[in-house]
């Protein structure tokens, strides 16, 4: 059975804040429902092991999603830098022994390297976060993502201490590929204001390369601005690309790669040139001069496969000197290409045949079209999406765009069909969630569209309420579409996700669903695709599973999908499959333990390497004996063909 989670939503409007029973903590930036909000119940992952875990459920990794931070281009002034905690005495004497801090009179003049020698940072001394304490209560990682202009050494780490920002003893500077270059442990302090971290030996940077220096606040309360970092920019010989601040949510200390609308997490270094500028040892005659703080160049940094020179070489001119003897060497691919609309895979497998002539969503038929054997959809060019992301008012259409953030939709007409959507989505890539909370937005239509975050966002992948998504392919993240009201799921595929922290996944379900359609999708839970730092209470609750934590499950029909989890190999080479691959909802014990009006049909079921899909079984109980509630159980069986029986206590 699956465990419990803590999650946080958008909305400070949400509709169960003032249960007191649900300990919803209302921030007016957003709702945080507290781990202990609730009578444990006893919930199991690892077949072995029996938890004590909060009755709160399943589904995204429940954790915060919203992350601004301050800062602007300002620089700091001549003179040691902001206070600095319990070491600032040594800091003191090493800042003085590098050199004094460059002082900038505007951030809006054109920035030049400072010279050789010089001690700098990227913020000035007097910066301050517009938000002194922010509402997220979790443990994160929070840094600042940065390109020198010439060579040299960083001698320590920096931070704003915020108010709230308790036990903080760690921060990290790191390559680009996530290498940890220098680790600093040190005493949390209670001090506000900024802290130097001297680190124990100087850390050589490359002019060019691009670095990120971090801390991990444990319990979140960290200082941040947003909107500070939205373009790119160059501030005393620093290269701050579009979206330099970044977090990751996690116990451990793992290099950030979120970004969140342009936000500050005031994190900075003590940096010392010593060298010229990237690539030549001449004077800075690159383009680095021209660059003004207008110019957002993005990222730089991602123009490495220039090697990419369409390998002329694959023309052979097809050989006229081997005449004839060797007949023709068309001897035809054992496999011959697959015609368009065909299934591809084994039966059973993604994009391979289902039990009723078609096939299953697979890599040829979800996501963007981009010209697959079997697909028969058009394939589009993808384009940078340019709009806003977080949609106030109808008629937003994303088409064959590239989108790099969470989508968030805070608009809504009124109704609750498909042909009336508010917002559409389609033949595109979103590299983050897509997210509706209230049941007045949307409604949403995702179609042919890929949602791929590149990190666990703490947020299901789509959700929460009046959405109807078709063809996706659902990966990375926590993958999970989630409903609480007024939402559709057909032939989707949902897989792949990353597993981390200590937290709890699903292909589909709720935490209190009314109305949700799951029709014709492939959904696996254990196959990962990556894996951060999980500890051992990471994993699958079910491949479908829904949970009556604030409020009925009703009305929805579970007909025609795959159920796959129990790998024989996973990534994390742990236990971490689902207990069960289908929980319907019924537990005694919970505010609403009852299922009612559930259709569950036609669904086949992977034995996986237990034999049974799940660790314990195929499915939990749908209802209490004798009282079905209006509940269909029909037509369910293993691959095999073997029909499981409905489950009953």
């Amino acid at each position: 059975m699956p465990k419990g989670a803590t999650m946080r939503t958008r909305d400070a409007s949400r509709k169960y804040r003032n249960t007191a029973k649900n300990a919803y903590r209302d921030t007016g930036r957003v709702l945080i429902i507290p781990r202990d909000s609730a009578e444990p119940n006893r919930y199991c992952l690892n077949p072995f092991v029996m938890l004590q875990i909060p009755h709160l459920h399943d589904l995204s990794p429940e954790m915060p999603v919203m992350f601004p931070s301050p800062t602007r281009t300002s620089l700091r002034r001549n003179r040691s830098r902001r206070t600095r905690f319990a070491f600032i005495a040594a800091a003191a004497a090493l800042l003085t022994a590098a050199g004094t801090v460059a002082t900038v009179a505007s951030a809006t003049a054109a920035p030049s390297a400072p010279p050789v020698g010089t001690t700098v940072g990227m913020f000035s001394d007097s910066l301050a976060p517009a938000i002194a304490a922010d509402a997220d209560r979790v443990p994160v990682e929070l840094g600042i993502r940065f390109t020198p202009s010439s060579t040299g050494q960083v001698t320590a780490l920096q931070y704003y201490q915020g108010r709230q920002t308790r036990g903080v003893t760690d921060a990290t500077l790191w390559s680009s590929d996530g290498t940890a270059l220098a680790h600093q442990s040190f005493p949390a302090s209670s001090t506000v204001g900024w802290r130097t971290v001297p680190l124990d030996s100087p850390v050589q940077l490359i002019g060019g390369r691009t670095y990120v220096a971090s801390y991990n606040a444990p319990n979140g309360g960290y200082a941040v601005t947003e909107n500070a970092l939205s373009s790119a920019t160059q501030v005393n010989g620093f290269s701050l690309g579009e979206g330099a601040g970044v977090y990751r949510y996690g116990h451990t200390t793992t290099v950030p790669k979120s970004t969140y609308r342009g936000s500050n997490y005031l994190v900075d270094v003590v940096f010392t040139r010593t060298g010229g500028s990237p690539s030549t040892t001449p004077a800075p005659t690159p383009s680095t001069t021209p660059k003004p703080t207008t110019s957002p160049t993005p990222k730089p940094t991602t123009t490495p496969k220039p090697t990419t020179t369409p390998k002329p070489t694959t023309t052979p001119t097809p050989k006229p000197t081997s005449t004839p003897t060797t007949p023709p060497v068309t001897t035809p691919p054992t496999t011959p290409p697959v015609p368009n609309g065909s299934c591809v895979g084994a039966p059973n497998t993604p994009g391979g045949a289902d039990p009723w002539g078609g096939c299953w969503p697979g890599p040829q038929n979800t996501g963007y079209p981009h010209g697959l054997p079997g697909d028969t959809r058009t394939p589009v060019t993808l384009t940078p999406y340019t709009g806003p992301t977080t949609i106030t008012s109808c008629g937003v259409v994303i088409d064959s765009k590239i989108v790099n953030e969470t989508i968030i939709v805070q608009a809504g007409n009124g109704t609750t069909s498909k042909s009336t959507p508010c917002v559409t989505i389609r033949n595109s890539l979103v590299k983050g969630v897509i997210y509706s909370e209230q049941a007045s937005y949307g409604p949403v239509v995702i179609q042919d569209t890929e949602v791929n975050p590149p990190d666990l966002p703490w947020w299901e992948n789509i959700g929460r309420s009046n959405f109807f998504a078709t063809r996706v392919n659902s990966h990375g993240g926590e993958g999970v579409i989630k409903c609480d009201t007024h939402c559709e799921a057909t032939d989707n595929w949902v897989h792949g996700m990353q597993l981390g922290g200590s937290y709890h996944y699903n292909a589909f379900g709720g935490n209190g669903t009314n109305d949700f359609r799951i029709v014709h999708n492939y959904a696996s839970c254990g196959d990962w695709a990556s894996v951060s730092n999980p500890d051992g209470d990471a994993g699958c609750s079910a491949v479908i599973g829904f949970y009556g934590d604030y409020a009925p499950i009703q009305n929805i029909t579970i007909d025609k999908n795959y159920l796959a989890s129990t790998f024989d190999m996973s990534a994390a080479r742990v236990n971490t499959q689902a207990g069960y691959c289908l929980n319907p909802g019924y537990y005694p014990g919970k505010p609403y333990p009852d299922t009612r009006n559930l259709t569950i049909t036609n669904n086949v079921f992977a034995r996986g390497g237990s034999g049974k899909c799940g660790v314990f079984g195929p499915t939990n109980s749908l209802n209490g004996i004798g009282a079905p509630n209006g509940n269909i159980w029909q037509g369910n069986r293993y691959s095999d063909g073997t029909t499981i029986a409905r489950s009953e206590e």
